[in-house]
């Protein structure tokens, strides 16, 4: 079936030892080649590559691996698919730690931030605490000693207008002191240095004593403050000192914001749940309701047009009556209208609230 066919190969021409030379050499050597297509294999298509030596016979072991060739090759290529997945999730994983190593750098530097803005604020807050505690003494004497003068004790003053300048120290004088208050009282809360002395105490009592400090400002923008109170309203579990300073905030800012022949009415009830509530209402420029949720926000001011001619502040007294409520656990409502008056709520637990003789 086969014939076998005699080659001669010649090699290429090198040089002997000598060098002087050159010699020859041939190799013989047998292909082995089909005579004609017929002879080949069962399903082939094209004639088979000449190869040296005998055919490979098929062993035992081939044949009966032929009808899992198809099985091997899918396990195979679902290998390769798990092995790439797995490379795959390697580097994803690996991706992601030096992401989550990058974060934790990020966040030890905003710790570390975090904690020198803490104390830089600390020191702040006592900074202010002795400033405005070193600011309050001498104001309090320029205040009294211009309503000494402004009495002419020892004497008349001679012209009028001594007594119109020491008017305007006085007010302005009153005014600073009210600011370097409020600054120290914000200043004592922040630090947690703020002293609560609770007690039970009547409400009405309280509003009388508000309506009194406020009422010679009141008289002066030509504004009327009015009281009402039941007569069976219960007492308040709170620190006597810092309700007056709310309710004197919430009057000094309707006094402030209502225009003359104004209204002010300052009431006190109780609530469905037993609680008690004091409300001050004016009938004042009002709040514009794009800025409802900044007023009770340190520092603030609302400007503008909303803002009285010659009407001026450090934006702290109602910030501090949200603080004052809170240690209070009372709530605050607010509701305005522009150019028809405001109304404040201050409402109390009724935990903190219980008839007393």
């Amino acid at each position: 079936m086969f014939d076998s066919i005699n080659t001669k190969v010649i090699g290429d021409a090198i040089k002997n030892d000598s060098g002087t030379g050159l010699r020859r050499f041939e190799r013989k050597m047998t292909v082995t080649m089909a005579q004609n297509y017929s002879d080949l294999p069962y399903g082939a298509g094209r004639p088979m590559v000449p190869g040296y030596g005998a055919p490979v016979k098929p062993t035992l072991k081939g044949l009966l691996l032929l009808p899992i060739l198809p099985v091997l090759w899918v396990v195979r290529g679902f290998k390769r698919r798990r092995d790439k997945d797995k490379t795959k999730l390697q580097m994803e994983i690996l991706q992601l730690r030096r992401e989550l190593a990058g974060l934790r750098a990020v966040n030890m530097e905003l710790l570390k931030g975090k904690e020198r803005a803490e104390i830089n604020d600390q020191r702040k807050t006592e900074f202010l605490a002795r400033v405005t505690h070193e600011l309050r003494t001498p104001l309090n004497a320029v205040v009294g000693f211009a309503d000494l003068v402004r009495e002419e004790p020892y004497g008349e003053l001679g012209s009028p207008k001594y007594t119109e300048y020491l008017t305007d120290i006085r007010a302005t004088s009153a005014h600073m002191l009210d600011i370097v208050n409020d600054l120290l009282d914000v200043a004592k809360i922040e630090a947690g240095q703020i002293d609560m002395r609770e007690s039970w105490t009547s409400v009405p009592v309280i509003l009388d004593d508000c309506r009194r400090l406020i009422q010679g400002q009141a008289d002066a923008n030509g504004v009327d403050i009015v009281i009402e109170t039941p007569p069976d309203l219960p007492g308040l579990y709170c620190d006597p000192g810092r309700v007056r300073q709310i309710v004197v905030n919430l009057l000094s800012n309707a006094v402030k914001f209502t225009p003359k022949r104004g209204h002010i009415t300052l009431a006190a009830r109780t609530d469905r749940v037993g609680g008690i509530v004091i409300r001050v209402s004016d009938t004042g420029i009002g709040i514009p309701q794009d800025a409802l949720d900044d007023v009770f926000e340190p520092y603030i001011q609302i400007r503008g047009n909303h803002l009285l001619k010659g009407q001026q502040g450090a934006g702290l007294g109602l910030s501090l009556v949200r603080i004052l409520a809170d240690m209070h656990q009372a709530s605050l409502g607010l509701e305005s209208v522009e150019n028809r008056g405001t109304t404040v709520t201050v409402r109390f637990p009724p935990t903190r609230v219980r008839a007393i003789s």
